[in-house]
C-alpha cells in the first residue's frame, strides 16, 4: 500500500505545496478514533479511508444538489461546476423529456495545461451553490476546517500531478469520473445517478446509445500515453491501456521512475 505521508512529503520538497491535513489523515488507522464499521465505506477504496471519506462526504452532497427537485448548479471550487440540462426528443411523433447532466471544468484546472473542455454556462434561472463544507462535515467524522483543509490539499496534489502532463482519473462516488488524458478531458457518470435522474433505463440506454452522456464504466479503457494514470481520491496508480509506444528517449525520467515503482508498465 502507498504511504501517503511519504508522497505528499515528496512533493512538497519539488512544489510550493504543502499538505499538513493529508499526511495527519494518511496516518490514522481509526479514523480520527471511529471505527470503519461505524461507517458506511465502499470497500473498493484500499487506500486512505479516511481522505476517501471526506471526498465522498463532497460527492453525496453534489449529488443532492443536482438530485433535488428543482435542481442547483453545484461548485467544488476549484474543480468545476455541475448542473442539470433539460433536454428533448422526437421518438413516434411524440416529445420526450429527459434530463442530462452537464459539468464544466475550473478555469483554474483548465489553465493548468491548456486542457480542451467546452465549456457549458449554468442558466441564469437555475441557482448556484458551492460545496459547504459546514454540511458536509456532518456526514462524516471530520471537523468543517479538516473537511475544508482535505479537499483543497487533494486538489493540489491534483494539480501538481496536472503540471507534470501525467492523466488522471477523479472518482466523486455516485456521480462520476472527470477522466483527463493528455490535453483532453471527459466527464463521465455512473448510471444509477443518471437512472435516479430520468427514472427509466430505457432513457438511460438512449442517452449512452446516443452519446449525450458517457458512462463512467467506459473509463477503464480510456488510453492514456504512458499505460497509467493517477486515480483521486485514492492516491493510486492505476494501469490502463497505453495510447502510443514511447521511447526510452521518450519517457522522462520522472515518468521512468514512477512506472517503476508501480511494478508494471503499460502494453
Amino acid at each position: 500500500m502507498t504511504n501517503l505521508a511519504a508522497r505528499v512529503t515528496s512533493v512538497e520538497l519539488c512544489s510550493t505545496f504543502t499538505f499538513p491535513t493529508l499526511k495527519k489523515l494518511s496516518v490514522s488507522d481509526g479514523l480520527m478514533g471511529r471505527e470503519l464499521a461505524d461507517l458506511e465505506l465502499d470497500v473498493s477504496f484500499p487506500c486512505f479511508p479516511d481522505v476517501v471519506t471526506i471526498w465522498s462526504g463532497v460527492s453525496k452532497y453534489v449529488r443532492q444538489q443536482l438530485l433535488k427537485e428543482e435542481p442547483q448548479a453545484v461548485t467544488i471550487t476549484g474543480l468545476g461546476t455541475f448542473h442539470i440540462k433539460k433536454c428533448h426528443f422526437f421518438e413516434n411523433g411524440k416529445m420526450i423529456t429527459f434530463q442530462r447532466p452537464v459539468f464544466s471544468l475550473s478555469r483554474t484546472v483548465a489553465q493548468i495545461r491548456e486542457l480542451q473542455h467546452a465549456s457549458a454556462p449554468v442558466p441564469g434561472e437555475i441557482k448556484k451553490v458551492s460545496v459547504s463544507y459546514k454540511k458536509t462535515h456532518l456526514n462524516v467524522p471530520y471537523s468543517e476546517k479538516v473537511v475544508r483543509h482535505c479537499v483543497q490539499e487533494t486538489l493540489n496534489f491534483f494539480y501538481f500531478i496536472l503540471k507534470k502532463e501525467e492523466d488522471t482519473d477523479f472518482i466523486l462516488k455516485d456521480v462520476g469520473t472527470l477522466a483527463i488524458r493528455g490535453t483532453e478531458v471527459t466527464m463521465t457518470f455512473c448510471e444509477g445517478f443518471l437512472l435516479s435522474l430520468n427514472k427509466s433505463t430505457d432513457m438511460i440506454d438512449k442517452l449512452l446509445t446516443n452519446k449525450w452522456v458517457i458512462s463512467d464504466k467506459e473509463v477503464a479503457l480510456f488510453p492514456s500515453r504512458f499505460g497509467r494514470v493517477h486515480r483521486f481520491p485514492q492516491f493510486e496508480i492505476r494501469v490502463v491501456p497505453r495510447r502510443v509506444s514511447l521511447t526510452d528517449e521518450e519517457t522522462s525520467p520522472d515518468v521512468k521512475s514512477d512506472l517503476s515503482s508501480t511494478g508494471k508498465r503499460g502494453n
